[in-house]
């Protein structure tokens, strides 16, 4: 079976899918799990609708700072995992119907036979072009007495039918911070144990300190710690731990990093080579070594965000299907993670520019500052730039209310003009949380004098 395309994996990639299946050029798809991906089915969408849950739960029980006598009388796990699964589990099919016609779903694991074709259930399907975005997958800790217990990672997780009365979760990163503010906002005696001192070590220091102070004030966390060896019996999980004490709890989940899937589908049958960490590199162009094969995505190894991957399959619609010839710019890639407090940032962190020798300036304001921070009593709120000096945004980093979003006040300014005064010389509106961006704008400005 010949194709124009095959787009080796069905989550961010289906732009590629839409745009060349809308232009008439005949489309393979190959996926071994349900369409849309990690994102739709065991990743973003499902963690931030539960994430929501633990956000309205938290709000009740801060309500007596605002002096308002409120009570947290039940939450019902059965109903957020109701409503958030039977939400994304209606992705499979919203994203097939929304193919256009000609395009053909080959479901089942796909392994490559040479470098135009991939075979999936005895059929061999040739492309003109390959897609390759087959994704990533949670790493597994190899612990003695692990195997063959009913631990959960990012993947099984999403699976659960219902709440645990108690959860251990390893891992220090941004899927093991964010588990852990839903499933402690839900009523779930959670534990976090990392193995290092630090939560979300590649986020900027300052900004860290901040979300870490007000994290770890809701959530019960264990730091210098690791998993030595592990029990399970008669449903609960036994933990050995590296300080030589020992903890319990119904459900383990492990939140360690993830592997790209490069492994999988024998890639070796190409000219295909990954790198020594797995990812298949891709060029400006997202092409790889193989001119007609082009990487997007986690497996590309470039960026890890759902924002990126959709980005670059917006791109790469366009140059197969349009004959775009000029190389993908990015411009600054922000990111997110949804805890209590939120963490966003952008660009270099203070610790990255000092281990370079580069000369900038910092600047950071908290949210009390302002009237709307204390308006929200946000105690755990920070708006931090980092400029060179001649008055260029190198970075940014945000912890409180809405971080994600001031974060956006950012980006545009970085992308276009990128010069401190872009926000500086905007009148902000009184009171608002973008009065921050400003304040903190102006006193790195300053220090440029």
């Amino acid at each position: 079976m010949s194709y124009d395309v095959i787009v080796f994996g069905a989550g961010n990639a289906n732009d590629v899918v839409r745009m060349a299946g809308k232009a008439g050029l005949r489309v393979a798809v190959v996926e071994k799990g349900p369409l849309g991906g990690t994102c739709a089915n065991r990743g973003c969408i499902p963690s931030k609708l539960m994430i929501a849950y633990a956000d309205r739960a938290g709000q009740v029980r801060s309500a007596g700072r605002f002096h308002i006598e409120a009570e947290l009388r039940s939450i019902d796990g059965g109903k957020i995992i109701e409503e958030t699964f039977g939400y994304t589990r209606r992705f499979d099919k919203l994203v097939e119907d929304g193919y256009p016609e000609g395009v053909e779903v080959h479901r089942g694991h796909g392994t490559f036979v040479d470098n135009h074709t991939v075979a999936v259930n005895g059929t061999e399907l040739r492309g003109d072009k390959i897609v390759l975005a087959t994704g990533s997958r949670p790493r597994r800790p190899d612990i003695p007495g692990l195997q063959g217990t009913p631990y959960w990672t990012s993947d099984e997780v999403f699976e659960m039918e219902r709440l645990p009365a108690s959860l251990t979760i390893v891992g220090g990163g941004y899927i093991g911070c964010e588990l852990s503010h839903f499933f402690n906002g839900v009523g779930v005696e959670t534990t976090l144990l990392v193995r290092t001192e630090h939560l979300l070590g590649r986020e900027d220091e300052e900004a860290c300190a901040v979300m870490q102070k007000g994290f770890t004030e809701r959530v019960p966390t264990r730091f210098n710690v690791f998993v030595e060896a592990v029990a399970h019996e008669d449903g609960s999980f036994l933990l050995t731990l590296s300080d030589g004490s020992e903890h319990t709890s119904e459900a383990l989940l492990f939140a360690i990093g993830r592997i790209p899937n490069s492994d999988q589908i024998a890639i070796e049958n190409t000219d295909l080579k990954p790198n020594a960490h797995g990812y298949v590199e891709s060029d400006d162009h997202l092409r790889t070594s193989v001119p007609h094969i082009y990487s997007l995505g986690d497996v590309a190894g470039r960026y890890f965000f759902t924002h990126t991957s959709s980005f670059e399959a917006a791109y790469l619609g366009r140059q197969i299907v349009e004959g775009l010839d000029e190389p993908i710019d990015y411009g600054p890639v922000g990111h997110a993670i949804f805890t209590s407090p939120e963490i966003a940032g952008v660009g270099a962190t203070e610790q990255e520019l000092k281990e370079r020798g580069e000369d900038y300036v910092a600047a950071s304001v908290p949210y009390s500052s302002y009237t709307k921070g204390r308006a929200l009593k946000e105690e755990h709120g920070l708006f931090k730039l980092i400029l060179d000096r001649e008055g260029k945004i190198l970075g940014c980093h945000v912890v409180g209310h809405e971080a994600s979003v001031l974060l956006h006040e950012v980006l545009p300014v970085m992308k276009w003009r990128n010069h401190v005064s872009s926000i500086t010389d905007v009148i902000h509106v009184h009171p608002s949380l973008p009065e921050i961006v400003r304040g903190a704008a102006g006193k790195a400005a300053a220090l440029l004098k």
